[in-house]
């Protein structure tokens, strides 16, 4: 071990931190910061729907998939595509710049 003197910092408890009490600010401030924020989440509500969406139609794609070519699962990238094998899919997927494929099962 090295002779060097370690600083030990003291971390604030929750309890103190909630104690020092609320940052004040103005009115004007805090409606514009609530604003903000309803904004910000109606925002992402609207691209959680969206890739919900998109995800249901992949996963429909797969289900045909593997009923026409009788498979227990297959891999659905962006654009549609089926793959049986996993690898197959990322490879394909790493080529369109997207996401993961999606795992489907029948």
């Amino acid at each position: 071990m090295s002779d060097e003197t370690k600083e030990i910092l003291q971390v604030p408890t929750e309890a103190e931190l909630t104690a020092s009490g609320p940052v004040a600010q103005s009115s004007e401030e805090a409606d514009k910061m609530l604003a903000e924020d309803k904004t910000k989440s109606k925002k992402s509500k609207a691209k959680h729907a969206k890739g919900k969406e998109a995800t249901g139609a992949l996963h429909v794609i797969g289900l045909a998939a593997c009923q026409r070519h009788g498979l227990k699962c297959v891999w659905v990238t962006d654009d549609g595509q089926c793959f049986d094998q996993e690898s197959n899919a990322r490879a394909h997927a790493k080529n369109l710049g997207g996401a993961a494929p999606l795992k489907v099962e029948a």
